[in-house]
């Protein structure tokens, strides 16, 4: 009796805490929201995107999935080696179908918030942000400061060579700095959120980020939306076969 009411108790909290997650989530968004309509209405120029722009789609969910391949393979691939070079406890095997429901739900979260804070709202704030830093560091005095330094010298053409030119229209452009400092910010504050999983999934985010700014660009928020759910379905559904056929040996 004792461990089925701490079972319950146990998925009971995860429950409040899935629900707690998502409700900070959808105020980092209204608040982001907020933010970058003050600034196109105060500054309309300051970001050179309308507020909607980054919304805009083309091609099908066929084109989304075709042009991922490299990330979804990827992903695959390391939980599919993950899972054959360990074992799960007992408890998790026994629960694989719960672990699988929860983790749908979290690709839902991951897919669609993430991708709306981060590949949207943050990196359209950052774009004024980037923009301000630059003035207040030098470019009040000259015609550019040191955000610009930073970002167009050093850090845009290393991230170029280490995403192998996949944003080099980006990330290289002389009059729109401000776009690869933007993106560049954005994606670290994405690759910080998850390093709970180690360095693996460190560096592991900040390529997986580069990623859907590509689909991003090529494609709309509406793809890396999609791209990002279907990326985390992927590892979920990998471990859920990986716990079921566990169990089934017992």
């Amino acid at each position: 009796m004792n461990k089925h009411l701490s079972l319950l108790l146990t998925a009971r909290s995860k429950q409040v805490k899935v629900e707690a997650d998502w409700a900070a989530w959808l105020k980092q968004a209204l608040s982001l929201s907020v933010l970058v309509a003050l600034v196109k209405l105060i500054f309309p120029h300051a970001i050179p995107y309308s507020f909607w722009e980054l919304w805009n789609t083309t091609g099908s969910v066929g084109d989304w999935l075709t042009a991922s391949w490299p990330i979804l393979l990827w992903a695959v691939g390391i939980t599919f080696l993950m899972a054959a070079l360990t074992r799960n406890s007992r408890y998790d095997n026994y629960y694989a179908e719960r672990h699988l429901a929860a983790g749908i739900w979290l690709s839902l979260r991951a897919g669609i918030m993430e991708e709306i804070v981060f590949r949207w709202l943050i990196f359209m704030w950052c774009i004024a942000m980037a923009k301000l830093s630059d003035f207040i560091l030098g470019g009040f005095l000259f015609e550019h400061g040191l955000v610009w330094l930073l970002y167009s010298v050093i850090l845009s053409p290393i991230a170029d060579f280490f995403t192998f030119g996949l944003l080099h229209g980006q990330l290289s452009g002389t009059d729109t700095w401000f776009i690869a400092a933007a993106l560049l910010m954005a994606n670290s504050q994405f690759r910080n959120g998850h390093k709970y999983q180690g360095l693996l999934g460190f560096v592991n985010s900040w390529f997986i980020g580069m990623y859907m700014f590509y689909l991003l660009f090529t494609f709309g928020l509406m793809a890396a939306i999609v791209v990002h759910l279907v990326y985390d379905l992927c590892i979920f559904a990998i471990e859920y076969f990986d716990r079921a056929h566990e169990r089934s040996r017992y």
